[in-house]
């Protein structure tokens, strides 16, 4: 990925100017002219002091407002940093701010005395945001719009939930974002962002960070233009040559949309509209394949909530019971909800207390790398843009609690966990998500044969934080979506009894919008031996479960 501009580069000018004047040799009171040199040479070193105090005083004046930027969101914080950084504005700005702002504020310093600062910058530059954490949540945002049809007002203006505060994003943060469009070929929200920016530009006129109404106008130009709008590109190119009369490409510009309207006039022919709102099945030409299809069409409306409804006769087979089939299970037995039925799909409630759960994220946290995917060609574990995530494993040896859950596993699912993989706990960042995909290996891939277990025969999957937008699990081939709430687990057989996968457990992990943490632990039993619990005992009892279906 391309880098971006930086908007707080405020070149600063250091005194060079000698302010000790030579020493006279005493003849200068006798001669009037060489007074008047004196004169002229003060008036020199005074306009250079004059830029300097000047200078001086807008840095000290941009440092203040960075300053206050970062009081603004820390004040923001509160004493629940996960929550604040579940939304993904929050952590967009956290990250640009380590990445981009903090070292320009060094820049800033560097020429004063102020050395405590800049070695304490020195000192934690390794921990800073990298130019990929900066690229990465830019591409987050882009996601969340995506996935869920988000106009970039609600980004900026601090509106995407009333329920954790966000700031307003400057003129800058907000171009950048278009800017981030720009040098990856997507035209649909560079053209998005940049309007944005433009809005923000004639209302932040006070602070522009540097942001450049020309390049604006040129952005919109050029991807109104890729876009098929080329009276929008006419309009933006003559804006641009009303700031630069002498800017030939610009001029070149005014005159080629200029024959490309009177073409589309006389043709009858029309390009895009320029309504951004729209809600076409391809909204951007700029997708790769994958992306243009039904299929993924399909992952992103489920992640939206439209789900197909139950029909009267699924309904009637949605039931709760309580499962006690194990000794362990007698005293707190285990909530069961079969939420679909085809797959049967069984969510497993408040099988894990809050406690467990802040443990094993605690046990987990120093083995967290980024997730990987099995490759379908190599076999190999591989990094992948559809599975944003990291990851790490835990063994029932690393701790008496992963011993605990196992066997707690182990009961409520009757399979053992002897060939079951180790407890893997995920952790979602900005937007985290994982596209359509099966647990199991298909016909034509490998059966995880490193592993010396066979192929994945089911799943349970515990949600180990409440994700309060966003993160739905879907399953896109039957339509249905779920909500499961914080300690609950869903449950579902990969393989059919013929030992066949079956491909309607198909599923994806929605992009998340904003969460109180991002953690979940899945299981996946490989040749595992069904140890047939009792699913006559059984009693109502009353669910709180989002049957999004």
């Amino acid at each position: 990925m391309a880098a971006f501009l930086l908007y707080l580069r405020f070149p600063l000018l250091i005194l060079t100017s000698a302010l000790i004047l030579s020493r006279a040799r005493g003849e200068l009171f006798t001669a009037l002219v060489d007074l008047e040199q004196l004169v002229y040479r003060e008036r020199e070193l005074r306009f250079t002091l004059e830029q300097y105090v000047n200078l001086e005083q807008e840095r000290i004046t941009k440092l203040k407002k960075f300053l206050a930027r970062v009081d603004s969101a820390h004040n923001l914080v509160g004493e629940d940093v996960p929550r604040y950084l579940g939304h993904p504005v929050n952590s967009y700005l956290q990250i640009r701010r380590l990445y981009k702002d903090w070292p320009e504020a060094e820049k800033l310093i560097q020429i004063d005395n102020s050395e405590a600062v800049s070695d304490a910058i020195t000192k934690h530059k390794e921990a800073l945001s990298s130019k990929e954490d900066y690229e990465g949540a830019i591409t987050a945002l882009l996601r969340l719009q995506d996935t869920y049809q988000i106009q970039p007002s609600s980004f900026t203006e601090g509106k995407l939930t009333d329920a954790v505060p966000s700031p307003k994003m400057t003129v800058g943060e907000v171009y950048d974002i278009g800017r981030h469009a720009y040098l990856n070929g997507d035209m649909f929200y560079t053209r998005s962002w940049m309007e944005e920016s433009l809005k923000q530009y004639i209302k932040q006129q006070d602070d522009l960070e540097g942001v450049n109404l020309f390049d604006i106008y040129d952005h919109l130009a050029y991807s109104n233009y890729k876009r098929g709008n080329m009276r929008k590109a006419l309009e933006y190119s003559k804006k641009m040559v009303e700031l630069d009369p002498l800017h030939e490409r610009a001029q070149g510009n005014v005159a080629f949309f200029g024959e490309e309207v009177k073409m589309y006039k006389q043709t009858g022919r029309r390009g895009d509209t320029g309504i951004i709102t729209d809600t076409k099945v391809k909204p951007r030409s700029e997708r790769d394949n994958w992306h243009r299809t039904s299929s993924f069409q399909n992952y992103e409306k489920l992640c939206r909530g439209e789900v197909r409804n139950l029909t009267a006769w699924e309904q009637s087979k949605m039931l709760c019971w309580y499962y006690s089939g194990t000794p362990r299970l007698r005293i707190r037995p285990a909530k069961f909800e079969r939420v679909f039925l085809k797959p049967e799909i069984i969510i497993m409630r408040q099988i894990l207390t809050v406690p467990e759960m802040n443990k094993i994220k605690e046990l987990a946290a120093p083995r967290l790398r980024r997730a990987t995917v099995r490759s379908s060609k190599s076999g190999l574990l591989e990094h992948a843009k559809y599975r944003v995530s990291k990851s790490g494993w835990l063994k029932d040896t690393d701790h008496e609690l992963v011993r605990r859950v196992s066997l707690r596993i182990e009961d409520v699912t009757g399979l053992t966990m002897d060939t079951a993989e180790e407890l893997q706990i995920v952790n979602y960042g900005i937007a985290g998500h994982y596209e359509p995909h099966y647990d199991f290996a298909r016909n034509n891939e490998d059966k995880f044969t490193s592993l010396g277990t066979g192929n994945r025969i089911a799943t349970f999957l515990a949600y180990m934080s409440n994700v309060e937008a966003g993160g739905g699990t879907v399953f896109t081939q039957v339509g249905t979506t779920l909500f499961p709430s914080q300690g609950d687990a869903a449950f579902w057989w990969n393989l059919k009894r013929s030992g066949d996968g079956d491909d309607s457990t198909r599923h994806a992990g929605c992009p998340v919008l904003w969460q109180t943490s991002g953690s979940m632990s899945e299981v996946r039993n490989s040749d595992g031996v069904v140890l047939c619990p009792d699913m006559n005992d059984t009693a109502d009892w009353s669910s709180g479960l989002r049957i999004a279906a």
